[in-house]
């Protein structure tokens, strides 16, 4: 009998059909000889709503909460109910079935649903198309040869359920609560909360920012022909005159060459203009600074945020492209920064490929499989390094072509020399006064030769200890501390990556920085994306900005480990040891999960503060609508569907109808903290959302 290839969509598929060869097209589904292969829609199978185990449920009350299921449910969504069936009778046909869904914890949700729910029984039958390469028809059909036990993926499958059950169980319970305590509609979730967290925490810190002003004394020096600048700075108490790496140092009112006092700083000035000092020391030292390593998709996204302004869910949409479409990428949704040593070979192949649309010198490039920057077993997850795996064959849009050449600076970088450059610092003595001046020259590009080299900072003149120089001008320089910015998506990225830097416990910062963070590389962006979409961020040029609502949000949940970084990637920590094998039940977790929630809900029942909506006058209320974006009632209800992590589709929900006078929503009037809806206008929180 034939092997039953499961894709996650029909592209997928059609792409396995070409790699096979002789297949046919059928309704759903393509066939040869030896395999049959079909598709699903991201996820075919949801979890049931709360009314779906209870009516009774359909109405948001305090009453009824929590609502812990004995048992998850799942359904098949309408949308996908044909191919679903499809599946189904197709399973009756073959002797064994190869998972060849994304690579990933919820590729292998999608699979394995579907199996389940179709009644698949022979799991010792089963395998698992496993690649980090671009689906090339070479690829396939190479990783068709090397398949693996779907049983080696058990341990991602559970993580998965463990991750939608507790999305479940905190977003349908805090967010009815929240909810209707308010009377509006507040989402909150797992990770999205605590995201929001901190974006909301960064704008308080802003507002209460007093600027604080101080002083610089910046002199210029002659030395017969030659001219330089330097900077004013107060000594430390044993004299010594040690040079520092910080970067930034002249930087901030607790800075060495920072003067609180105006009167003092023109004193200074007036002090050494028209003067004569010596150079008390010169010091140079020659440095090194190795290359980047390669890309994950987060720092990816970090990097095209910070280049080309693109949002987070932007970079990973160009990405899959890149990888599905043009195969001229590998599989993007990796947190690895690291290769397996025997991808080694092919690194020359890759290169060899693209020196034909980025300009390098090949000869400059050193592949060594003992390099642990580059090759190191330990570090890889279950895919490698987001790296290019050809050329574009076909034409590549702008944005296409930015992020693909990005993607093979990176990696050709990693294999150049080191770039090296020399560093001077100079001490000059004027009187009483110290005064420093720095700078930088080239030796050698190394890997920045890639990005078009490192310009020399300042080029000083030859500079000899005991010289003596004239200061021909000192003027004082007024400055003024700046409050800490706000979250861009490059930032934002950054802090969930790196959970453990703004974690204040220090036995938490500890467990946290091997590898925990908020959320994981497939669901980053569609958390930042998420957050805007349900009018808690709006987005400013590059900058995320809290809205009132989202404000209100943070106040009402302070405390709360659902609104923690610090509990939010310990949590993500549990899934990640469920999806290494390293946690064998996923029922801790969720006991954990349940304990929390029924704590929350006690402590919002008997909450005081409501929600009060902005106000606006009449003449306003356009521009308000428009500047604001804090409404989250749309006009119509949204059916449409948007992509999540990794294939997770859900409906775009939390939309109240205004269709029409006979479907708007209707408050109870029965008690506070109720809400009922008729069939048209219901709006509903899906367990797959965070």
């Amino acid at each position: 009998m034939k092997t039953l290839l499961l894709c996650e969509k029909p592209s997928v598929a059609q792409d396995f059909a070409k790699a096979v060869g002789n297949c046919k097209k059928a309704d759903g589904y393509f066939e040869n000889e030896n395999y049959i292969i079909t598709w699903a829609f991201g996820h075919l199978c949801e979890l049931k709503e709360p009314d779906e185990y209870n009516p009774a449920l359909k109405k948001w009350s305090l009453d009824t909460l929590p609502i812990f299921p004995e048992k998850f449910q799942y359904k098949v969504v309408k949308s996908g109910a044909k191919q679903f069936q499809t599946i189904k009778s197709l399973l009756s046909k073959v002797s064994s079935v190869c998972i060849c869904t994304d690579c990933g914890r919820e590729g292998e949700a999608i699979a394995r649903l579907i199996l389940y729910q179709a009644g698949w029984k022979h799991w010792d039958k089963t395998y698992r198309f496993w690649t980090s390469e671009a689906l090339t028809p070479e690829a396939i059909r190479k990783n068709l040869k090397a398949l693996k036990k779907a049983a080696e993926f058990d341990r991602l499958y559970k993580s998965a359920l463990a991750r939608q059950w507790a999305d479940w169980l905190v977003g349908i319970n805090c967010t009815r609560a929240v909810t209707c305590k308010n009377s509006e509609l507040f989402t909150v979730g797992r990770v999205q909360t605590a995201v929001l967290a901190l974006t909301v925490q960064r704008e308080k810190e802003i507002r209460s920012f007093k600027p604080q002003t101080y002083f610089n004394v910046n002199a210029t020096f002659k030395r017969s022909l030659d001219e330089f600048t330097g900077i004013y700075f107060k000594t430390a108490q044993d004299n010594s005159n040690e040079e520092t790496d910080k970067e930034n140092e002249d930087e901030g009112i607790t800075s060495k060459f920072a003067i609180t006092k105006k009167d003092l700083a023109d004193k200074i000035a007036t002090d050494v203009k028209g003067k004569t000092g010596f150079i008390k020391e010169v010091k140079s030292k020659v440095s090194s600074e190795k290359p980047p390593l390669l890309f994950s998709l987060t720092t990816l996204q970090q990097e095209c945020n910070r280049l080309f302004g693109f949002s987070a869910d932007r970079t990973l949409e160009i990405a899959q492209s890149l990888y599905e479409k043009h195969r001229i990428l590998s599989y993007p949704r990796t947190e690895s920064q690291h290769l397996d040593p025997q991808y080694a070979e092919h690194c020359a192949r890759i290169l060899n490929q693209i020196k034909s649309v980025i300009k390098f010198d090949l000869r400059k490039c050193s592949i060594d499989k003992n390099n642990k920057r580059i090759f190191d077993l330990s570090k890889l997850t279950d895919h490698h390094a987001l790296i290019p795996q050809g050329v574009p064959t076909q034409q590549l849009t702008e944005d296409e072509r930015k992020v693909y050449e990005l993607v093979c600076k990176r990696f050709i970088s990693v294999f150049y020399p080191d770039c090296k450059f020399k560093n001077t610092t100079v001490y000059i003595q004027v009187g009483e006064h110290s005064f420093m001046t720095k700078g930088k020259i080239l030796l050698d590009a190394g890997w920045r030769e890639i990005y078009g080299g490192l310009k020399s900072d300042v080029i000083l003149p030859e500079l000899v200890k005991g010289e003596k120089v004239l200061v021909s001008q000192a003027q004082v320089v007024e400055k003024q501390t700046q409050p800490p910015p706000r979250y861009t998506d490059a930032t934002l990225l950054e802090v969930m990556a790196n959970a453990h830097k703004i974690v204040q416990n220090e036995s938490l910062k500890k467990i946290l920085k091997e590898n925990a963070g908020i959320g994981t590389p497939a669901t980053r962006a569609v958390i930042l994306k998420n957050l805007q979409d349900r009018k808690y961020l709006v987005r400013k040029g590059k900058i995320l900005v809290p809205t009132q609502k989202a404000e209100f949000l943070v106040e009402l949940l302070k405390g709360e480990k659902v609104a923690s970084a610090e509990y939010t990637a310990v949590w993500e920590q549990e899934l990640e040891k469920i999806a290494k094998g390293e946690s064998g039940s996923i029922s801790p977790f969720l006991e954990d999960i349940k304990k929390y929630v029924t704590e929350f809900l006690a402590k919002i029942k008997n909450n005081q503060t409501v929600y009060q909506k902005p106000t606006y006058q009449n003449n306003n209320k356009q521009a308000y609508n428009k500047t604001s974006q804090e409404e989250v009632h749309q006009k119509q209800y949204n059916k449409t569907y948007q992509k999540q992590g990794q294939g997770t589709y859900s409906k775009n929900t939390y939309r109240k109808s205004y269709s029409n006078k006979s479907n708007k929503y209707q408050k109870s009037n029965k008690s506070k903290g109720s809400f009922s809806y008729n069939k048209k206008s219901y709006f509903k929180k899906k367990g797959g959302e965070k």
